[in-house]
């Protein structure tokens, strides 16, 4: 057994095709492709369904991988935990952050980073929280940043901020009938089917809040659109086109170039804790 055909294999069945993992491991396609068959008639087994697109791990194929990942994960915490004993602060980290948060966390975070530990390299991964959660799980990643999500065996969090769910609208948009107290900017939520409401797809952690919190109050919201992006609910919702429910951070980055305001979502505010993953076999 070889590193490298773990390296491989994992490459082809993140890809779904041999071109493409070929081009990423920086060899040629008819290498990696002999290498593969080699390697599956060494173990008496096919590790790929070559009659789909893209190719699919086949039962033997998906063991091999659980296996092979385990094995390269253990490697990593094996070089990673030397060279902490050596003091020898070189390598990479992986990072996987939500689409938005890593354009307003990462710049806070790299400059401290890289002034502590100059030899190390930090490679980024931005997707929807669910997708971070199975990177994490699957090796891809060593640590997520992500806001409040469900608990998974063999995965530990730890809460390293906290934020307040807000509505966002243009200003004056909202009338007061429509608030609870109009001094302190408290939104009325039995009112939140009123108005068109720009939110996250399923998938979002702010989407997993907002659909809990309709559940508990048993109000259905007025969906008009779902997106990718806070700051785009926000951008929407400032002009005139229907609220938004956004962490406080979106509107904090936002607040000086929108005609807009935002408005606690309760008498009791709603919040979350932002929290960073990590294995716990890591």
């Amino acid at each position: 057994m070889e590193i490298r055909q773990f390296t491989y294999v994992n490459m082809v069945a993140e890809c779904g095709s041999m071109t493409k993992a070929a081009a990423k491991l920086f060899i040629t396609q008819p290498a990696l492709s002999n290498y593969i068959s080699k390697l599956e008639e060494e173990l008496g087994t096919k590790l790929f369904d070559r009659s789909v697109t893209p190719m699919k791990l086949t039962f033997s194929g998906e063991k091999y991988l659980e296996h092979a990942r385990t094995v390269m994960m253990q490697i990593d915490n094996m070089e990673r935990e030397i060279r902490d004993i050596t003091n020898h602060q070189t390598g990479r980290l992986r990072l996987g952050f939500p689409n938005e948060r890593i354009i307003y966390m990462l710049p806070a975070l790299l400059p401290v980073f890289h002034e502590k530990y100059p030899g190390v390299r930090i490679e980024t991964n931005n997707a929807p929280g669910v997708r971070l959660l199975d990177f994490l799980a699957a090796g891809d990643v060593d640590f997520v940043f992500l806001p409040g999500w469900e608990k998974r065996k063999g995965i530990v969090s730890h809460p390293i901020s906290h934020e307040e769910l807000i509505l966002v609208a243009k200003k004056g948009y909202i009338p007061d009938e429509c608030l609870l107290d109009s001094k302190m900017r408290i939104f009325n939520w039995d009112h939140i089917s009123d108005f068109p409401l720009f939110t996250l797809k399923k998938g979002h952690a702010l989407r997993s809040s907002l659909d809990l919190l309709c559940e508990r109050t048993g109000k259905i919201p007025n969906i008009c659109m779902e997106t990718h992006s806070n700051m785009l609910s926000c951008r929407l919702a400032a002009q005139g086109l229907g609220v938004a429910l956004v962490p406080e951070i979106s509107m904090e980055i936002l607040k000086k170039d929108l005609d807009a305001e935002w408005y606690h979502l309760l008498e009791c505010p709603v919040t979350w804790d932002v929290n960073i993953y990590y294995r716990e076999d890591a």
